[in-house]
């Protein structure tokens, strides 16, 4: 008796296949490139529109110039493009070492003459030094500037032995020199 085995048909497989677009592109790839062609406008849009011109031009200078630890006087002049001096506006020195964790130093500009502003403070630490300066004009607009001080020195560097008064070296001339062992 000859048995056979049942023939087994192989059944179709399922093939997924992307619906197309009516380009005949999955859809995919519109979304790609509608992604695309937003960011290439934002970025030519960024790129044309350049940087806005400033509301007023401020210059300064730092007393004294290479400062240490201690007092200083950061005096700021404003003048529009003309270069007229920008009288009534309100004048910010914001002091930060360059490292994080350290509180900033604040000070609040007085105007000495039409358009020129000073503001003392104090250098607390020997470092660099980043100094914000924000000044608001009288009708709202805001300039900033961002000053680097580098090398801020301790107070006592520098100091030559004529710096200190005879007595005091007679006195540092008595102490033994001590040995350790």
């Amino acid at each position: 008796m000859l048995v056979r085995a049942a023939r087994r048909e192989p059944r179709p497989r399922e093939v997924r296949r992307p619906a197309p677009s009516s380009a005949g592109v999955p859809l995919r790839a519109p979304a790609r490139a509608a992604s695309m062609t937003l960011l290439a406008a934002g970025l030519t849009i960024a790129a044309c529109s350049g940087r806005a011109t400033p509301a007023a031009n401020l210059s300064w200078t730092l007393t004294p110039p290479s400062p240490a630890v201690g007092p200083a006087t950061l005096t700021m002049s404003l003048r529009d493009r003309a270069g007229r001096a920008l009288s009534g506006g309100r004048v910010r020195v914001e002091g930060h070492m360059s490292h994080p964790g350290m509180t900033p130093v604040v000070a609040d500009a007085a105007e000495q003459t039409p358009g020129v502003y000073s503001a003392s403070f104090t250098f607390t630490m020997p470092g660099d030094w980043v100094l914000a300066v924000s000044a608001t004009l009288p009708d709202g607009r805001r300039v900033e500037q961002r000053i680097e001080v580098p090398g801020v020195r301790s107070s006592s560097e520098g100091l030559r032995p004529s710096a200190f008064p005879a007595r005091s070296l007679a006195v540092l001339a008595r102490i033994p020199a001590t040995r350790w062992q």
